[in-house]
């Protein structure tokens, strides 16, 4: 049997017992090889452990953000006292399950700069903060595979606005709906950036570590 260990990113191949290895595979068990019954995921993880590696992509949605209006342009927008707590809950919560971005990157906007700030205070990344363009409002999934094949590190954590990573997430794992809340991360695991190849690990939002 094939598994993969989240922590280390390692493909662990379980043999079983010494006799049940030795043992002559009949046809129909050789049949229902992984690789050979259209288990994609698993062929995914086995390609990914024997032959490179897999990255562990977060996507962060920026925190609540005050309203735009004279005076306050979109882009200027800054985060409110509650978006900012339920940034600091998100992150924490990432921190006590050992996880730690590389690098961060994030969008240009001031309401992603300050979340991203926050993460890199909670996260510390060896590699910093970067800003990228491609990550303003209306980045499509082109734009991220982009930004992870620049910044090619083992754990990525991007920055930025929906509903843009919401339909962004849901491409990388093949369909389906992601909904990121403001201050909500998604975890993808994938051996490359490319629509369907991810695969959802968790997702995170600010009500799950709020006080009763």
């Amino acid at each position: 049997a094939y598994y993969l260990n989240p922590v280390k990113h390692k493909l662990i191949l379980y043999m079983g017992t010494k006799s049940q290895a030795n043992q002559p595979k009949s046809p129909r068990s050789q049949a229902k090889h992984p690789l050979r019954s259209g288990n994609f995921g698993l062929e995914r993880r086995i390609v990914a452990g024997l032959g490179g590696r897999l990255m562990l992509l977060l996507l962060f949605r920026h925190g609540e953000a005050e309203e735009a209006g004279p005076g306050c342009p979109d882009a200027k927008r800054r985060l409110t006292p509650q978006g900012e707590a339920e940034n600091r809950l998100c992150l924490e919560a990432v921190l006590r399950a050992g996880v730690r971005p590389d690098a961060i990157v994030h969008s240009p906007l001031v309401r992603a700069a300050q979340t991203a700030q926050a993460a890199a205070e909670v996260l510390e990344p060896p590699e910093g903060l970067h800003e990228d363009e491609r990550l303003a409002c209306g980045a499509e999934l082109r734009d991220v595979e982009e930004t992870a094949t620049q910044h090619a590190v083992d754990t990525l954590m991007l920055v930025g606005h929906n509903p843009d990573f919401s339909v962004i997430a849901g491409e990388l794992i093949g369909g389906g709906a992601v909904a990121l809340k403001t201050s909500g991360i998604a975890a993808i695991q994938l051996p490359v950036v490319s629509a369907g190849a991810g695969e959802l690990q968790w997702l995170i939002r600010p009500r799950l570590f709020a006080s009763p």
